[in-house]
């Protein structure tokens, strides 16, 4: 029997690679410090740190020597010590110092990557220094803003990037994946509208008058029948701002009762097939309730593992097809996710051709 493959299909392959000329969220503000922490993004292994004063840094985690992590090393002042041959970098990667001999070679010397804070995160530029331009680091005031309580985390998975970007641009899953938390039949149900400007894509859901979902329930103190509005905003290539919009049915925008909160997700490639993902809620209800704090800190990493849990398991099916891909239809609710994944392919061939 011959089995007769479909033609290739431009939207049905997932990105495993990714551009090095922009931002990705490196982690938190708060994880980096006074100790060396090692992490891999877009395949590099990087040490990070913070210098005395402060400033966060950034080096490639190997001595140029014999490839040591340089984060198994030790940290004085705001240089670096090999814990291999004892050679010490300083914070623009250059080396200062080798025990053995003197003077020290010009070419002895690791790669800084540029970093950022920038509203409790850490942002890193992975390509060329001289094209980082913080102009293209996402805006987002509300995180340091009094008026918005925070609480974040970090989760990993194994499994391609893009599968996570385009689970986050396509919310019908909600009313599967999150039946227990955060989703009614009505996610799936309402037509969403798709916009792009640049490198950001919007999908805009309204909901009016549908049941309360049950984490509602718990952290607004709404029930009954609701007005819901969710906007996915995905910035490329990894940065997502699910602004939701709740309040009791028939009720104005402006109504007190009315609950905004926006769930930011950092997606960032750890390897090919391997990623970071780095969230945040903020909220502008029950701001100083700690209770209500409590739950989305405890419960959010739940919802999330959810989708984490999806990915992977898409991704143990289609890694054996390689460098094919299974057959797969689109439907009206991937239009967001295709649009990005478009994105991605552009600023790739964008640089490529650079």
């Amino acid at each position: 029997m011959t089995v007769t493959r479909p033609p290739p299909y431009e939207w049905r392959v997932y990105p495993k690679s990714f551009p090095r000329n922009q931002w990705y969220v490196a982690g938190h503000a708060q994880d980096f410090g006074r100790t060396l922490l090692s992490r891999w993004i877009l395949g590099d292994p990087i040490c990070f740190y913070r210098r005395v004063d402060g400033t966060p840094v950034a080096l490639t985690d190997r001595c140029v020597h014999r490839q040591m992590p340089l984060t198994l090393g030790k940290l004085t002042g705001d240089s670096v010590e090999c814990g291999y041959h004892g050679i010490v970098y300083g914070p623009d990667g250059q080396a200062t110092k080798v025990p053995s001999q003197n003077p020290v070679p010009p070419n002895c010397r690791v790669h800084r990557y540029p970093v950022r804070d920038r509203g409790g995160l850490l942002w890193i530029w992975l390509g060329d220094p001289d094209k980082a331009d913080e102009s293209m680091i996402p805006v987002h005031p509300w995180l340091d803003s009094p008026d918005w309580a925070i609480v974040r985390g970090t989760l990993h998975m194994n499994a391609r990037a893009q599968l996570l970007n385009e689970n986050l641009l396509d919310l019908t899953h909600v009313s599967f994946l999150h039946a227990d938390s955060i989703g009614t039949n009505e996610v799936a149900e309402t037509p969403a509208t798709t916009e792009v400007r640049g490198d950001t894509v919007f999908v805009t859901r309204p909901m009016p008058s549908v049941l309360c979902p049950p984490l509602f329930e718990k952290v607004m103190g709404l029930s009954g029948m609701i007005d819901r509005e969710s906007v996915a905003e995905y910035t490329a290539p990894g940065f997502h701002i699910s602004h939701v919009l709740a309040k009791p049915a028939g009720a104005a925008s402006d109504d007190p009762r009315a609950c905004r909160h926006k769930a930011v997700h950092c997606v960032t490639p750890e390897t090919e097939t391997s990623a970071h993902y780095f969230w945040l809620i903020a909220r502008d209800y029950h701001v100083d309730d700690e209770a209500v704090s409590q739950i989305w800190q405890e419960g959010t990493p739940g919802v999330l593992m959810q989708d984490v849990d999806a990915v992977e398991a898409i991704e143990r099916v289609i890694a054996p097809y390689e460098p094919d891909y299974p057959f797969e239809i689109n439907l009206r609710a991937d239009n967001g996710a295709l649009r990005a994944r478009r994105i991605i392919e552009r600023m790739i061939a964008a640089e490529q051709a650079g």
